[in-house]
């Protein structure tokens, strides 16, 4: 793992870079399922970064489920599960946009109905830090990943590795979904981040009260939303 260079990544933030680093490392191959991450110390060394942004990268790979922390203990890289649920198609036309919308659609409303019967404290906590760490992301730009990661999160509540593989297929698609609003100029930023705010913000609230009902109309609500401002800015 070699040194953050400045000069080469101004256009990323501390944090970013930081998060960039430890996926690329992660992803080397170098460590295997369950093995220990190099400390928080050892990667501000490594990376020439503050300790801050190393610690909001570690938080951003949590939230993706990529590595799990232990008190006193480090970061720990999870166990690799590839997501071999579903084949996924590009999206290269408002037809499969909707088809694939309409997928999504019906899984993650029972996911979030079996997360509001099955989280924890602590999934719920990993839900907020994930929506604290998209929110601060949109204030500064494009927010995919970190939006797909908080999907993610609310999935591995529901202690079905099926669920979670399949929202993990879908992140490619929900960065596809969210580059097409993008490009069309769907929104301004900060609309699209007070939006998101507030949907995010009901669908963990009704997950906390451990309401299935109103979790599975959250999530329904937000991405019916979203399509409809996806579509809108289409011409459909």
């Amino acid at each position: 793992m070699k040194p953050v260079s400045t000069a080469s990544n101004e256009r990323f933030s501390r944090a970013e870079q930081a998060y960039r680093y430890v996926l690329e490392f992660i992803e080397s191959g170098r460590l295997a399922a369950g093995a220990r991450l190099p400390s928080e110390a050892e990667l501000e060394a490594r990376l020439g970064l503050s300790r801050a942004s190393v610690r909001e990268a570690l938080a951003r790979l949590r939230a993706e489920g990529r590595v799990n922390s232990r008190r006193g203990a480090g970061s720990f890289l999870t166990q690799g599960r590839p997501a071999e649920l579903v084949r996924l198609s590009t999206i290269t036309s408002v037809p499969e946009l909707i088809e694939w919308h309409e997928f999504r659609l019906a899984l993650e409303s029972e996911v979030a109905s079996l997360a509001a019967e099955r989280a924890t404290d602590e999934d719920i906590a990993r839900m907020r830090a994930a929506q604290e760490l998209l929110m601060k992301r949109l204030a500064v730009g494009p927010a995919s990943r970190e939006d797909a990661a908080f999907h993610r999160a609310i999935a591995t509540a529901t202690r079905n590795r099926k669920l979670e593989d399949a929202i993990a297929a879908l992140a490619n698609h929900v960065i596809e979904w969210a580059h097409v609003g993008q490009v069309k100029g769907v929104m301004s930023s900060a609309e699209r981040r007070e939006i998101i705010d507030i949907e995010h913000g009901e669908i963990v609230d009704a997950i906390a009260e451990r309401n299935p009902e109103r979790a599975r109309s959250a999530v329904r609500r937000h991405l019916l939303n979203g399509r409809a401002r996806l579509l809108n800015a289409a011409g459909s």
